[in-house]
């Protein structure tokens, strides 16, 4: 990784962390954040039919 991408890339991860913690989200540890409601499979796939089911019905209509 050169410098300047480095550099990108730790301004970056700052300004999310800054972000994270302005909404109120500090940073958590992995196996916390795991753990969280949306990333459980079955709430993916939940939603992932209800915006097919919308998809289908708006075309539809």
């Amino acid at each position: 990784m050169t410098a300047a991408n480095h550099a990108r890339h730790s301004s970056l991860m700052r300004a999310e962390r800054a972000a994270g913690e302005a909404f109120g989200w500090p940073e958590s540890p992995l196996a916390e954040v795991q753990r969280t409601l949306f990333l459980r499979p079955a709430i993916i796939t939940a939603a992932m039919a209800a915006t097919t089911l919308a998809a289908t019905l708006t075309y539809f209509v």
